[in-house]
């Protein structure tokens, strides 16, 4: 019984993030000539998952000093790894996609952690499952378009999502036989939170200030807030 729940749980998130990557596949494929653009609304996707998804919900769910110890713990740690990674490959920017894996793992811990309560007396509902399956699309829309920005091998988008889908049932079968406090789950969502905020405003929208007139760099941030949070909305009304 637990180890099928398991596997559907980890077969959903699995799915959605290679979803998302095919649609990122087809956005880098025709928008490749415009790497500026991509950078921007990716950034605005993530600005829009931060403000109208993670902070209102922390916010509800979670000690407000747990997630303050997260949300410092990340960025003191990427600001260490920026000054190593960026002096060692100073030609290329690794950081973006690492903080982005690792701000979408510290997400699923507490995720697949409340899945498993949910889950612990009965089966997964179909609702459930499903909004699990879109909650992971922009997720792998961001994740493939930061993996081929970075010059990397696209397997490694295969690879993370197998690992974040991983984590994610771990995490619920976690939940399903023992309670972490709310502060240690406080923690892991303001690590997330802390992580994204990186990701979107310093190796994107910051590396590309400067580089692009203010009017584009508003648009296409704004473009990727409206569409997350139409998104978000769409998703909300019809589960």
């Amino acid at each position: 019984m637990l180890i099928s729940i398991l596997i559907k749980l980890f077969l959903i998130g699995f799915g959605g993030l290679l979803l998302g990557a095919m649609v990122g596949k087809c956005a880098y494929t025709y928008y490749q000539h415009r790497l500026e653009a991509l950078y921007l609304f990716c950034g605005g996707l993530l600005i829009g998952l931060i403000g109208f998804e993670l902070v209102p919900e922390s916010i509800q769910l979670f000690n407000f000093w747990s997630l303050l110890i997260g949300f410092s713990l990340s960025l003191i740690l990427f600001i260490c790894m920026e000054n190593a990674l960026h002096a060692t490959f100073s030609h290329k920017s690794y950081l973006s996609l690492i903080a982005f894996i690792f701000a979408i793992l510290s997400h699923n811990v507490p995720v697949g952690i409340a899945l498993g309560l949910s889950g612990s007396n009965e089966a997964f509902g179909m609702a459930l499952l499903l909004a699990l399956f879109i909650h992971h699309l922009p997720e792998g829309i961001a994740l493939y378009i930061l993996t081929r920005i970075s010059a990397i091998n696209g397997i490694v988008v295969v690879i993370a999502a197998c690992i974040v889908s991983l984590v994610l049932s771990l995490s619920a079968g976690i939940g399903m036989y023992s309670v972490p406090s709310r502060d240690w789950n406080g923690i892991f969502m303001g690590v997330a939170i802390g992580s994204l905020c990186y990701v979107a405003f310093h190796e994107m929208i910051g590396k590309v200030r400067g580089r692009v007139l203010k009017r584009e760099l508003f648009f296409f941030v704004a473009l990727g807030i409206l569409i997350l949070n139409l998104y978000l909305q769409l998703s909300h009304k019809f589960l």
